[in-house]
């Protein structure tokens, strides 16, 4: 007798992207990088600054190379980021869940956006101009240092990025990825289970395309990391039971 597939183990996130209250806009500003530690009164006056937008499913929020004019923040939903590859493909790069900083603008060094940004569910983001942000730059200088301090960790990702490419192989860099995903979307012991569970519809051809493999090849990784007791793998999510074997295998 076939098995029924295991369903997620949590239900979705009960608030509608569209109820992005203000409530809301001032946690996700005040947690984020560019202002956090700012005082009620300068964190509304950045508020202020910021259109609130929201996307179905699948929209794009910006295109790869278009110009890039505004900065956005993920208030609700996830949204992944896809750069074209030579071969006519969309590369998923990363996913970004709420709190998360995307696009691009001048004052940030950034003619034109560097990757295609797509709502992967239902996503609620803030949006702030050139102008506005060069505003803020002019008269906060708390925010300009917060965000030299930014594009300086970006650059250590991309290095690392490179490197991971470079000289790791596909069961290192399919861990990696995994543990990266936990850090920013995982739910650690919310459904009262062990590990930390990645509640995301991200299928093998788009963790293939985020580590630089073939979805055959990750479905391998993936099947050997839920043997060895690493992982375990349902629809639409994975949980990591072990995060320290994973790490063990990038040494």
């Amino acid at each position: 007798m076939n098995a029924t597939p295991r369903p997620p183990p949590l239900t979705a996130d009960p608030v509608a992207p569209e109820h992005c209250s203000a409530q809301l806009r001032h946690r996700i500003l005040s947690q984020a990088r560019y202002f956090s530690g700012l005082s009620a009164e300068v964190l509304e006056q950045v508020s202020r600054r910021f259109r609130e937008l929201h996307f179905p499913a699948d929209a794009v929020i910006c295109h790869e190379g278009g110009n890039a004019e505004r900065l956005f923040f993920v208030a609700h939903g996830k949204v992944k980021l896809l750069r074209h590859s030579a071969a006519g493909d969309d590369v998923l790069l990363d996913l970004l869940p709420q709190g998360a900083l995307f696009g691009g603008l001048a004052p940030l060094g950034t003619r034109h956006y560097p990757e295609t940004a797509m709502a992967q569910t239902d996503s609620c983001v803030l949006a702030i101009s050139g102008a506005d942000f060069q505003q803020l730059l002019e008269q906060h200088p708390q925010v300009t240092l917060a965000v030299l301090a930014s594009v300086a960790r970006s650059l250590d990702d991309a290095r690392e990025a490179i490197r991971q490419i470079s000289t790791s192989d596909v069961r290192t860099r399919v861990a990696t990825a995994l543990l990266k995903l936990a850090e920013r979307l995982g739910e650690d012991g919310a459904d009262g289970a062990e590990g930390v569970l990645i509640r995301s519809p991200l299928s093998r051809q788009d963790l293939a395309a985020m580590v630089g493999a073939t979805p055959e090849t990750v479905s391998r990784v993936m099947a050997d990391l839920k043997r060895e007791g690493l992982i375990d793998t349902g629809r639409q999510w994975v949980r990591v039971l072990d995060p320290r074997g994973l790490q063990a295998l990038d040494t």
